[in-house]
């Protein structure tokens, strides 16, 4: 990989010209389509960004909820989570639950849409 531009700055220049420059440019039915092209490059750049950090976050919490030191993978783990709520076993420690999903839930707004959990 080159040093210089990152690859998450090279997605996020795709992205605003995407948006920006291009989608004007083309057909009215196709603006969306580039639109959601363009929002793909964004997320993923902020994803590269993160370096991590949140999925490492969500798999801490997701392993304090289930008494595991540290769930392999976080799809598997919040599946896991959800059969417990269903279950009822988890009604214990359910303001706890849904405590740590809120933060599960900002981290990945804040990745997939900057600024969004502010508003709300």
């Amino acid at each position: 990989m080159q040093d210089f531009p990152a690859p998450e700055e090279l997605l996020e220049a795709v992205a605003a010209y995407l948006a920006v420059e291009l989608r004007p440019q083309v057909p009215k039915e196709e603006r969306f389509r580039v639109l959601v092209a363009a929002n793909v490059c964004a997320v993923v750049a902020r994803e590269i960004r993160s370096g991590g950090d949140a999925d490492a976050a969500d798999l801490a919490a997701f392993g304090g909820l289930l008494g595991e030191s540290e769930p392999s993978d976080s799809k598997g783990a919040a599946a896991e989570l959800a059969g417990r709520i269903r279950a009822g076993e988890m009604d214990g420690s359910l303001l706890q639950v849904i405590d740590d999903l809120r933060d599960v839930a900002r981290r990945k707004l804040e990745i997939a849409r900057p600024g969004y959990a502010d508003a709300a």
